[in-house]
């Protein structure tokens, strides 16, 4: 008996062994493998034999197989790398928008220079013909320059919204994973031991997730692990996993929002709350960066086309008889874009157009008045609002808020509204500057309608007997 308790103990202690032993190879074999946690064997005393002389141990057993693993840090991990990703995406969405805008010849300042230095050749001979059509060559390219960088802004927003499709298709099939992993892990629960492979597999799927969007998490009792973005919406309940898409813009079709689709239900997720990961990056990116580098390019485009054509004005051109000076650019109409959310009446809304003699004008409209007091902003126009029957006007890249009344001028543009009026709490987004560098195109097209010469003229009358002259 002696000898069979003996080799008892012995087996146990090498069936003990050997289950370190192969848990130690699994952490080599696994020392690269992506999420992978170090696992360990843990060990207890054999219940004792109890004899009349006391207990005889009868050797080790082994308890479990643990993972060296934090929640605390894991968490901690998941906010680090979703603010990593966010910088790391917008960094690389800003070099592409920086590399809109060549240097030296190939830049907006060179053609510019070019242009207005034209016009020295044409005021010292403003008889030169040749001169004149350099000004017109030099203002085709000026205006082909700035459609051209506008073109290509509004094709990087065609690419961010391509790119936050792809990680939202990401994030619907992490999501669905994690779901997945929590059925199986509770099934293993149910067995009594925990299944750290799949632990491992689920912190990982998190893990991506939150390269894509921010995530908090909570456990629960059963060992699901129910995920939760955008302040507090469910992305991953228990078992169950929904799923986010992409919404349009109210104001804007080829701009776009996130959403959480959640029990028949979609949700729209602000900026604010998608703050950062590769989607908060590409809203962030959209949102601010793309509306900024439009704006100050159109309100450069719309100072130019201005300060142009209001000295065109004060001159007249070459033809016979001297008219004023034609205008040498356009940058076409200005926009005004009702909210999708505005009051409707027979699926229309019938505040956003007015209809004139057969055309649709908008009722509410903007007219540029000063280009030089043009700022780099959009607008956003609320009908109504507290119901003091005004409108009210916020400055979008600052929030500036004041009331206003149709007619008024502010920041260089005025405001018309015409009948039939907005209901109260309808929305428009204004843009004086937005879509003037795409829209900038050259209009004069004869060099004679280069204003070089005074609009004050003389003429003798076919009757003067007099011997008066006019010399200049």
């Amino acid at each position: 008996m002696a000898n069979m308790a003996l080799l008892s103990i012995g087996a146990r202690a090498l069936f003990a062994n050997y289950a370190a032993l192969q848990t130690v190879g699994n952490n080599i074999a696994n020392a690269n493998t992506p999420g992978y946690s170090r696992q360990s064997v843990e060990f207890a005393t054999a219940s004792g034999q109890f004899t009349n002389q006391g207990f005889f141990g009868r050797g080790v057993d082994v308890t479990t197989v643990s993972r060296a693993h934090s929640e605390v840090l894991s968490r901690e991990v998941n906010v680090a790398t979703a603010f990593a990703a966010a910088d790391q995406v917008r960094a690389a969405q800003l070099q592409r928008l920086e590399g809109l805008f060549g240097t030296g010849e190939a830049g907006l300042g060179f053609a510019a220079s070019q242009f207005f230095n034209a016009f020295v050749d044409v005021a010292n001979n403003p008889q030169d013909s040749s001169a004149r059509q350099v000004v017109l060559s030099n203002a085709e390219m000026l205006a082909q320059r700035f459609s051209a960088a506008g073109d290509k802004i509004s094709e990087l927003q065609s690419g961010v919204v391509q790119d936050l499709g792809v990680a939202l298709a990401q994030v619907n099939t992490l999501a669905r994973g994690v779901a997945d992993l929590n059925r199986r892990v509770g099934d293993a629960l149910g067995q009594g031991q925990p299944p750290n492979d799949l632990l491992d597999q689920r912190d990982e799927m998190i893990r991506k997730i939150s390269e894509i969007v921010p995530v908090t998490t909570i456990g629960a009792s059963d060992g699901s692990l129910s995920v939760f973005i955008g302040g507090g919406q469910r992305l991953v309940l228990g078992s169950a996993a929904s799923s986010m898409s992409l919404i349009s813009d109210k104001f804007d079709p080829t701009r776009v929002g996130v959403a959480l689709a959640e029990s028949g239900k979609t949700i729209p997720l602000t900026t604010n709350l998608l703050a950062s990961g590769k989607i908060g990056g590409l809203l962030r990116f959209q949102n601010s960066d793309l509306v900024d580098a439009r704006n100050l390019l159109g309100q450069m485009a719309q100072a130019i086309t201005g300060a142009v054509n209001e000295q065109q004005a004060l001159g007249l051109g070459l033809g016979q008889p001297p008219a004023s000076g034609a205008p040498v650019f356009s940058t076409g109409g200005l926009r005004v874009a009702p909210s999708t959310g505005n009051a409707k009446a027979g699926g229309v809304d019938v505040a956003s157009f007015l209809d004139v003699n057969g055309v649709r004008v908008p009722s509410v409209s903007i007219a540029i008045v000063d280009a030089t007091r043009l700022q780099a902003s959009d607008y956003e126009l609320l009908a109504d609002p507290g119901g003091s029957g005004g409108y009210q006007l916020t400055r979008l890249r600052d929030g500036l808020v004041q009331t206003i009344a149709s007619g008024d001028v502010v920041d260089g543009f005025r405001i018309d509204i015409a009948a039939p009026l907005p209901a109260a709490g309808d929305r428009f987004q204004l843009q004086p500057v937005g879509q003037a560098a795409r829209n900038m195109q050259l209009v004069l097209r004869d060099p004679r309608g280069i204003a070089a010469a005074s609009p004050v003229t003389a003429t003798l009358g076919s009757t003067n007997t007099g011997t008066a002259s006019v010399a200049s």
